[in-house]
């Protein structure tokens, strides 16, 4: 009776203990239940509306960059192979990448475009999962972190015209949500190795050290930039957090097996990364491989750092042109000052208060934030960059920042000062939400590129060759019925625009075994767009933002009227539909065979006249 009565009595005292850390973990948020539950259900009310952005908008907003993902799916299903044959890379190499997600879709639903839009959906609910993975950690739970950050990254910022980079990177096109993944699991996995005490089992130790290794080595097969982006700057925010953990004694951080531990897995995972990433290149890489980020393309400190105070706010909707006393307007001033209190106010003020954090992994975040944002504005300046994409690894650490610090905020403030904060952070992701919405109500379910498809099937035309973005966009929308190949796209000196030759192709996010003419012999079209003057307009514009980079020239998406002059003795047919002008040939194979020869010829004069002696 006496055994039984102690067993009853510590079952009993355990009870008690586990209904006082949940109570102690619901005030430890500041928000209480009703708070709790009510940011949640603002989170979820967001997510609602994230979903109805991609099924509703995603065609509006199509392009020939994100048509790759579905393309290279379909080929890797044909072939039953990663890397099918004949695919062309540009700087990465999509080993752990999205597409993988379309493939079970694809087998099941012929809609290529509600394959990639669920293909995003699941991609958000990944990145979400990890969020909270990152911050429900069971020593340093953290929910409210978790769900600020969650609705801050769900915040679709746009121009006055067209959905900017930040929201096609993370809505339409998805790329980047791949590699906020990267960073955010990385950070999770960190969280609970830095949290570790020497009481815990060696072999949890050893698990998360061996996840660590695996989450950071998959992205360096598929490119070196995650380097830059994610491995160095958390190497050198270890460092750094050790080093002013043991009160700036390096002997002390030379002792830290953790850190040490860390600090040589990272460097070995990196080393092995890079030489399984060279032989992919030198295995499936074809002739193209893109081009790099490039010193030589520094122009001056003050015109790179205003490029790129520029490109960081416009990743907010920042843009000119909006009427301050308007609704767009005002959400565009509100998007601007939260840009400015977000990148530059709030690290600033957590990096001075930095010793009187009490969490470990506060600090910690401080740091990686600080060192991982100035790694990449260091790059972005020394190379004058010019697209805002290459900024979006800051947005996405100060988001995680400022969930942080808000979180430890609403801990110390009274329970309706903390709801009121949190509905803050709710109202300005609503306006952003409403902002989109109703900017672009216009666009809902449309599809500008249907009329051509039909128009093309109706005339039997299935196979055909256009510059880059009016090639894929057109392929993936027609579920592959109309396959139509990218050119070399031409960039148009002053007046002048370069005749368009069908077999100058280009071998980038592409196939080159898709242009053989023996496997498409007979009808075959050549799709232009015809001439607009806004061209010029565009042409002047880049010339005045970007200077004439002949590295990175501007390029005219509307190719010249006319192709070569020579392939108009095949007598091609003129078909007019819209903006589009459509010569079709009656034989790919002769037309192909008289484009290659005037390509060679083209070849042979360049030869002769850099190299006269030969």
């Amino acid at each position: 009776m006496g055994s039984s009565a102690k067993k009853t009595e510590k079952m009993a005292e355990k009870k008690i203990e586990k209904k006082t850390e949940k109570t102690v973990r619901r005030e430890r948020t500041g928000l209480g239940n009703p708070g709790g539950f009510l940011m949640l259900a603002g989170m979820a009310a967001l997510f609602g509306s994230v979903c109805g952005i991609i099924f509703l908008f995603t065609k509006a907003f199509f392009h020939s960059d994100s048509a790759y993902f579905v393309q290279l799916a379909v080929e890797q299903m044909k072939s039953g192979k990663l890397f099918p044959p004949g695919m062309c890379y540009s700087t990465a190499l999509f080993v752990r990448t999205p597409n993988l997600l379309l493939i079970p879709l694809l087998a099941v639903i012929k809609d290529w475009m509600l394959a990639r839009e669920i293909m995003v959906i699941e991609m958000w609910v990944i990145l979400i999962a990890s969020v909270f993975c990152l911050f429900l950690t069971k020593r340093d739970r953290n929910p409210v972190a978790a769900v600020i950050a969650c609705m801050l990254l769900m915040n679709p910022y746009q121009t006055l015209d067209v959905a900017n980079e930040t929201t096609d990177m993370l809505f339409f096109q998805g790329a980047y949500i791949t590699i906020f993944f990267d960073v955010v699991i990385a950070l999770a996995i960190v969280h609970r190795i830095i949290l570790l005490e020497r009481s815990d089992k060696a072999s949890r130790k050893v698990i998360l050290m061996v996840l660590l290794a695996l989450v950071l080595f998959f992205p360096l097969l598929g490119s070196i930039r995650i380097d830059m982006i994610l491995t160095l700057p958390l190497v050198a925010a270890i460092l750094v957090f050790y080093f002013v953990e043991n009160d700036q004694r390096v002997s002390e951080v030379l002792r830290s097996r953790r850190c040490i531990a860390m600090v040589v897995l990272i460097a070995a995972v990196v080393a092995a990364g890079f030489l399984c990433y060279r032989w992919l290149g030198m295995t499936y890489w074809s002739d193209s491989k893109g081009s790099y980020l490039k010193m030589d393309k520094y122009s001056g400190l003050w015109y790179s750092i205003g490029q790129f105070v520029n490109n960081l706010t416009m990743i907010f909707g920042n843009v000119e042109g909006a009427v301050f006393l308007s609704f767009p307007g005002l959400t565009k001033f509100i998007n601007y000052f939260y840009a400015l209190v977000l990148v530059y106010l709030i690290p600033l003020a957590a990096l001075i208060r930095y010793k009187k954090h009490e969490n470990r992994f506060t600090r910690f975040l401080i740091l990686y934030t600080w060192i991982s944002n100035v790694v990449v504005a260091g790059v972005f300046i020394a190379c004058n960059q010019w697209a805002p994409r290459y900024l979006l690894t800051i947005y996405l650490d100060d988001i995680l920042l400022f969930a942080v610090l808000f979180s430890e905020y609403v801990k110390k403030r009274e329970r309706l000062t903390a709801i009121l904060a949190g509905l803050v952070i709710l109202g300005y992701c609503c306006v952003c939400h409403l902002y989109f919405w109703g900017h672009y109500r216009d666009k809902i379910g449309v599809d500008p590129n249907a009329g051509l498809i039909s128009y093309l099937e109706e005339n039997d035309l299935h196979y055909g060759y256009a510059s880059f973005w009016n090639a894929g966009i057109n392929t993936v929308l027609s579920n592959g019925e109309v396959e139509i190949l990218p050119l070399w796209d031409y960039a148009a000196n002053g007046t002048e625009r370069t005749p368009y030759n069908p077999s100058d192709y280009r071998w980038w996010l592409n196939n080159k075994n898709w242009y053989d003419p023996a496997a498409h012999p007979g009808k075959c079209f050549v799709l232009l767009k015809n001439y607009q003057e806004k061209d010029e307009e565009e042409q002047l514009e880049w010339i005045e933002k970007y200077g004439e980079d002949p590295d990175n020239p501007w390029v005219d998406d509307t190719p010249p009227e006319d192709i070569c002059k020579e392939l108009y003795s095949l007598n091609p047919k003129k078909l007019t539909y819209g903006d589009y002008t459509i010569l079709v040939f009656e034989d790919n194979e002769e037309m192909r065979k008289l484009g290659q020869t005037l390509v060679d010829e083209d070849k042979a004069k360049e030869q002769q006249e850099l190299h006269p002696e030969l």
